[in-house]
């Protein structure tokens, strides 16, 4: 593993970079954290406490379109990019979330 490799691992572990969500069904961690989607823009903000790339392969897949947000995740999904920050605790997730919420609206 090169320096590049290792600043992007770092960097992505952090929320710096954003990838496209279909390549984020493969790439994101198993961990919890937070996350954010961008469709012409930053557009939704959230937290996966059950695993990153999991509610990323639901976005994806359409498992989770049963609300708007989420039903609209899914209709743009090849025009989508995501980011995310992992996160030690849930209660740590919901701050961020809320931080992230807060500077969004």
């Amino acid at each position: 593993m090169g320096i590049f490799d290792i600043v992007k691992t770092i960097a992505g572990a952090v929320g710096l970079t954003q990838m496209p969500l279909e390549q984020a069904t493969k790439n994101a961690p198993n961990a919890m954290g937070c996350y954010k989607i961008y469709y012409r823009g930053l557009k939704y903000v959230g937290k996966a406490e059950d695993g990153i790339r999991k509610r990323f392969v639901q976005y994806y897949n359409g498992t989770t379109a049963h609300y708007s947000s989420a039903k609209k995740i899914f209709e743009h999904r090849d025009d989508i990019t995501v980011s995310w920050v992992v996160l030690s605790s849930a209660k740590e997730c919901q701050e961020t979330e809320a931080r992230w919420i807060t500077v969004v609206s």
